[in-house]
């Protein structure tokens, strides 16, 4: 007969049917949080076992991890009938430029220097280009300042022009640095923010995430999870967190509105990560790390994320 189940197997489930995760985006977000540590390698079987229990069944999984080849961001191995999936290079540049907006945040210092990336107007055969462009910048937090003008308080030009490389275009836009000189009798920049960032949608995810996973925090000082159940809960509130953390431009604070729900949602995650860090890795040893001689153990960086983990005690 089985057990019936715990108040934390309910809140999961819940979670899981509110809001179901889509297979591909919630592979990346285990893959980048709970593998990448580990050496980024996994046998298929244990990517299906990890992952059943999140709602993803094995056609959805297979399919997943396939396009994630296709996109360069997994390579695959055969060995005999198994299939080993690692992070390629493109997975491994992703993950990395993602971590510090997922596990660190804005600055909370600001010198009052801003990044501007202007477009020139040359003619009519380079739209797409623009258009491309424009869409990595804004995905990577710069506000449009005006037409063909974009701008961030706190991205350093080394970021613009690597999206610019990226991109093929080195030599398509101009990047600046410049400072507020609104004390001369000019507008502030600053005053812009509402207009240039939609801050209102990205405040409404935040409340959305901590009404959310208020109710974990309080399951979790009620009982001690399962590993199994803490592996579940811990990939399911980083998943959440970084589809939501991914859409905030990370503004210092002197931009940002007052009782800025970002930092009581990125202490909630941050205090229940540790909480259900060390039942989540011992599963993660025991399903990823069979019969897997490239799991690595932890290193140091992994106990530095959100602050760091005394910094929860």
């Amino acid at each position: 007969m089985a057990a019936a189940p715990t108040p934390l197997d309910r809140f999961l489930q819940r979670l899981l049917e509110d809001d179901p995760p889509r297979a591909q985006s919630l592979c990346v977000s285990l893959l980048g949080d709970a593998l990448a540590p580990h050496g980024g390698a996994i046998w298929l079987g244990s990517l299906i076992e990890l992952l059943e229990p999140l709602g993803i069944n094995e056609r959805q999984l297979r399919t997943s991890v396939f396009r994630l080849v296709a996109r360069g961001w997994l390579r695959a191995e055969r060995h005999g009938r198994r299939s080993l999936y690692r992070l390629a290079e493109h997975g491994q540049r992703d993950t990395a430029h993602a971590s510090p907006r997922i596990y660190e945040g804005a600055k909370s210092a600001w010198d009052g220097t801003w990044t501007l990336v202007a477009l020139p107007r040359i003619g009519n055969n380079a739209m797409a280009e623009r258009a491309e462009l424009r869409r990595e910048l804004l995905w990577e937090g710069f506000g449009m300042m005006a037409p063909g003008l974009f701008a961030h308080p706190q991205i350093e030009a080394g970021t613009a022009h690597d999206i610019l490389q990226k991109l093929g275009i080195p030599d398509k836009a101009l990047v600046l640095a410049a400072q507020d000189l609104a004390g001369a009798g000019g507008l502030p920049i600053a005053s812009l923010a509402a207009q240039c960032w939609n801050l209102e949608e990205v405040a409404g995810q935040y409340r959305l995430y901590i009404r959310n996973f208020e109710p974990l925090a309080r399951l979790l000082q009620d009982d001690s999870p399962e590993p199994a159940q803490a592996f579940a809960a811990r990939v399911l509130l980083l998943h959440h967190w970084r589809r939501t953390v991914l859409h905030d431009p990370r503004l210092p604070a002197a931009l940002l509105p007052a009782a800025w729900p970002g930092h009581q949602a990125r202490a909630l995650c941050a205090r229940l990560y540790w909480q259900l860090f060390d039942g989540s890795e011992a599963h993660l040893d025991r399903i990823a790390g069979q019969d897997n001689a490239h799991y690595q153990a932890l290193g140091n960086a992994a106990f530095k994320r959100f602050g760091g983990r005394d910094t929860q005690a």
